[in-house]
Order: structure tokens, then sequence, then C-alpha cells
């Protein structure tokens, strides 16, 4: 079972988690999703949440048509729910990100790198460089390629995956006129494609479309949004580096990935970039594309491993 919030980076690394475990546990036959609306109760601390639900639960019994082997929760919101249904069904349970209480009552939590100054205790934690990534969806989908037939040429590909505003961080006009106008020189031996994310502003993808060129193709569009094959078929990965999520996709495909450095930005993910870019995964880009090997990260995979034991034959 996975229980996560409205979040669609929460679903994603529930996924991944639950995807890669159950290749490896005999008689799992699905995958129970669980989504937890948001409401007035859960601007409370996940303590009072979990009270709440302890007596909700008392009076009202929730029964699931098969047997569930395993929790996964992702999020704040869900990991009360993680608890509770732990000790009705009697199974193990992991979840991923900072539960924000009762830290030791999960088997195992999951957290990146840069989370782990939250916790005082680090005996249930597993330790991930970025975010779970399903690489199953790093492939090319047929359909989506069929649609951007028409809009692909011969040229190697370039994809700008751009972030935007979120609680603590932002990417300006400042932050991306850059890289966008030395894209614009590289246009006649690449295609340019850029990639906007649910955080990037109109105002954002306004100016970005007005800096760039003709070459350039956009997406997502009205009609779908070709995310995954896009970063299959393109050569060189650019991300701003105020998203995560984003590097981490990128770095599962093991290809050149050039950051845009955001002035506004979170320290932990800045401690994030810094760290990755040490170790050679990413770089800035100077002027002049290059190709270099690293490692491509496949941290769900490696998780996995580390769960084994936990698995419910």
């Amino acid at each position: 079972m996975i229980i996560t919030d409205t979040k669609l980076s929460s679903l994603n690394q529930s996924n991944a988690l639950a995807i890669e475990l159950a290749k490896k546990s005999k008689g799992v036959t699905g995958i129970l999703h669980k989504t937890i609306n948001k409401s007035f109760l859960h601007i409370l601390p996940n303590q009072f949440i979990y009270f709440f639900l302890v007596i909700k639960f008392f009076f009202k019994k929730e029964t699931f048509e098969k047997k569930i082997k395993l929790i996964i929760s992702c999020g704040r919101i869900s990991a009360p729910y993680n608890l509770i249904l732990k000790k009705k069904l009697k199974c193990p349970n992991f979840h991923i990100l900072d539960p924000y209480f009762n830290h030791n009552s999960f088997q195992k939590i999951i957290v990146p790198e840069h989370d782990l100054n939250k916790f005082k205790s680090t005996s249930n934690i597993l330790i991930t460089k970025g975010t779970l990534v399903d690489q199953s969806r790093l492939k090319i989908n047929k359909f989506h390629l069929e649609k951007l037939d028409k809009n692909l040429t011969k040229k190697k590909k370039i994809l700008l995956l751009i972030g935007g505003d979120g609680r603590s961080s932002k990417v300006t006009e400042n932050d991306i006129e850059g890289t966008v106008l030395e894209m614009n020189k590289l246009y006649k031996k690449f295609q340019i494609i850029c990639c906007f994310s649910r955080r990037t502003s109109e105002k954002l993808k306004k100016f970005i479309r007005e800096k760039s060129n003709a070459n350039y193709i956009f997406f997502p569009n009205k009609d779908f949004n070709p995310y995954w094959t896009l970063l299959k078929i393109s050569d060189y990965l650019f991300v701003t580096e105020d998203s995560v999520s984003m590097t981490s996709d990128a770095l599962s495909t093991g290809k050149p990935t050039y950051m845009i450095p955001v002035k506004k930005n979170k320290k932990k993910i800045l401690t994030f970039q810094k760290k990755i870019r040490g170790e050679g995964l990413t770089k800035h880009y100077k002027k002049k594309l290059e190709v270099w090997s690293y490692q491509k990260l496949s941290e769900s995979k490696r998780i996995c491993i580390q769960l084994q034991d936990f698995l419910v034959s």
C-alpha cells in the first residue's frame, strides 16, 4: 500500500520504491494507492493528527479486499496514517522524507542526504542522493514519439528543464537569461527543447519564449507532456538548481547534465547541488559542451537492496 498527499512528487517517489520492491517480493499482485486530501485537520502537527485518527478508527473499521504486505508513505500528512494502518494490518512500514514525529515507530525512514541534519538518531535511516526515481519510466513512449516526430529534427538535442517558484526558492529572468542566450548560439548544430515544471510562472515562460529563437520547442503543451521521452532522446541536459527531483531524474540517465545556478535557493538544495558537482556528476556550463561519464543514479534499486530483509514473501 502506498499512502501519499496530493503532491505528484510524493507519488512518484513512493511508486519508484514500490515497483522495485514488488519485483523482489513473491506473491505481490498489485499496489494499492491511498491519497490523503488536505483538510483543516492537516494544519495541526502530526502528533495531534495521529491522536485524532486513533479515535476515528476506534469507531470506524477500515477493511481491504487484499492482504497488505507493506506500507510505504511519503509526505508529512501521510505519516500518521501510515502508523495507524501499520498497527491494524501488522505489516512492515517505510516512510519517505521526514515524518515529523515518532521517528522510531517507522521501521525505515528514507531521506535525502541534505535532510539528514533533521534527525537526532540515524539507526533506522536510509540515505539517498537526491530523490527516488522510477527508472522504468526512462524510455521512449511510442505515442509521444509519434506526436513529437513532426517537431523533431535530426540534430542532436539539448533539453532545458526549468523549475520555478517554491517556498524558499525562485527562478528569475536573471537566472535563466544567460543560459537562453547561450542556447541561441547553438541552434545551428542542436535542437533546443524547453520543458517547464508545474512551478514555472507564466511570466517566466513568456520571458524565455521571447528571448529564445525560433529553433526552440516548448513542453508541456495542451496535448501532452513527453517529459520522460524527452529525457531519453536528448543528448545534453540543463536543469535549474532549484529542483532536486528534476536533477535526480537527469542524473538517472547518465547523460551530461549542466546545472543552471539559481540565486534565490534553499540552503539545503545548494548543499546538495554543490556536493554532486564536487563528485563530478554535474557541471556549470562554461560556453562549451562537454561529454563526461559518471555512475548514473539508481537510488530506488540501491535502497530496495537494503530493504530486502523486510520484504514479506
